[in-house]
């Protein structure tokens, strides 16, 4: 699929309101279409910025198709969590509603097949065992909340500490990947690492689950500064971004099917994979990447990273595609997008977004900025599941991307928002749409 152009809209309402604006406040621009700003149910600004931090966040922004011509913005800002939802075709803003937070601390969201998903937390810096530390709470497509299922006992200190949190859908069981503070150990730390578990959908109840200290066989990363699930061929194949063990972006694979909802075995049966090793110190929390997306293809597993030159550390970053064939998990391509380290003009690469389109190709889509801060553009390119590049970089000239917001598909058209804020008008979003 070519795309060809860039579109930007804002549809305009206040706070839980409905009305839209007849027409753009900005002028006309022939080449990427036009930009409507207005204002939004969001909460703080929401830009991708130039900064890397060493650690994970939660993700706070998400885009959902729904069936009935429409999508869902659900949003987490200034502890509120909002969903807007606007018509597919038009991009009208229909209603918006807010959703109680059930715990003190926002995990994550998921869209299933027949229900919503939203994963709250609670610190138990007591290491009591009856806290509940992660709630997970079902919800209908149009949000009301239709059951909840708390899990406690799970070595946990803080959840979502120093990372993210993701889930997939799979034969009516849910899996949950995100990462926790765990217990004091032997030496008076409390470390950190990642924590897995599932969740029977139609009975709400805690199904499986792995979050005590043990190797890389068993699913287990620490430090895990990111969390990526998805399934393949009936199993769970996780991805990583590990400080110390490993210290890698790491691929693993449970090598047994999912059974009733369990994914752990007594004698671990995890293939590990390594697809880019960090330099440094075990446990130095400076990885010099990030993750931008995880997918799984026909035939591999690709993962889009950001990345200093590992082995000659610099400050600058690259787009770089890490891929693994499925029947061959031996050997990793990695695949370098852009050569800005190497070519020493003061740009750098924001982590990349990965769409999977509908021919099966992927469109990555990533921002760069100059070494001073300033600001260069986004940059879009479409590859094949092997990482060929299929077209020429393009620039997607005044747009900006989302810190967190991935990239979907809504009616052939890649689409994306991000928040900023007005001095005149508060809030405004901005919607952004490949052609």
């Amino acid at each position: 699929m070519l795309l060809k152009k860039i579109i930007c809209f804002t549809m305009a309402m206040t706070l839980f309101s409905v009305s839209v604006c007849a027409s753009p406040k900005l002028p006309t621009d022939t080449k990427f279409g036009y930009l409507s700003i207005s204002k939004c149910s969001g909460g703080t600004e929401k830009v991708m910025s130039n900064s890397f931090s060493n650690y994970g966040n939660i993700v706070t922004s998400y885009m959902y198709v729904n069936d009935d011509n429409t999508f869902d913005v659900v949003d987490f800002s200034n502890n509120a969590i909002n969903v807007d939802t606007y018509n597919s075709q038009t991009y009208e803003l229909i209603k918006s509603k807010k959703i109680d937070m059930e715990l003190p601390l926002f995990g994550g969201v998921y869209c299933g097949r027949k229900y919503n998903f939203i994963v709250f937390g609670q610190n138990n810096t007591s290491e009591n065992n009856n806290t509940v530390t992660f709630k997970t709470v079902k919800y209908s497509k149009d949000w009301k909340k239709v059951g909840a299922i708390d899990y406690s006992n799970n070595n946990t200190t803080k959840p979502f500490e120093a990372g993210s949190l993701r889930m997939v859908e799979y034969n009516n069981y849910l899996y949950v990947r995100s990462c926790h503070q765990m217990y004091q150990s032997h030496d008076g730390l409390n470390h950190q690492a990642n924590i897995t578990y599932s969740v029977d959908i139609e009975k709400m109840e805690i199904a499986d689950q792995f979050s005590k200290v043990m190797n890389d066989e068993y699913g287990y990363v620490s430090h895990s500064f990111d969390q990526y699930v998805a399934i393949d061929d009936g199993k769970l194949v996780t991805l990583d971004l590990g400080d110390a063990y490993p210290r890698s972006v790491v691929l693993i694979k449970y090598n047994d099917s999912l059974n009733n909802g369990k994914f752990t075995t007594s004698s671990g049966h995890c293939t590990v994979v390594d697809m880019l090793e960090i330099s440094g110190q075990i446990g130095d929390n400076y990885t010099g990447v990030t993750i931008g997306g995880f997918e799984v293809s026909q035939n591999n597993y690709i993962a889009a990273v950001s990345t200093i030159d590992q082995k000659n550390t610099s400050s600058a970053r690259d787009v770089m595609l890490l891929i693994v064939n499925k029947k061959d998990t031996s050997k990793v391509k990695r695949i370098n997008i852009t050569n800005y380290v190497s070519a020493k003009k003061g740009t750098s690469a924001s982590k990349p977004y990965i769409v999977k389109l509908p021919d099966g190709n992927y469109k990555l889509i990533w921002q760069t900025f100059s070494d001073k801060g300033g600001f260069y553009g986004v940059q879009q390119v479409t590859v094949d599941e092997n990482g060929k590049m299929l077209t020429d970089i393009t620039t997607l000239g005044s747009a900006r991307l989302s810190p967190d917001c991935q990239p979907i598909c809504i009616n052939d058209k890649i689409v994306w928002y991000t928040d900023i804020i007005s001095q005149t008008t508060g809030i405004e979003r901005n919607f952004y749409k490949l052609d």
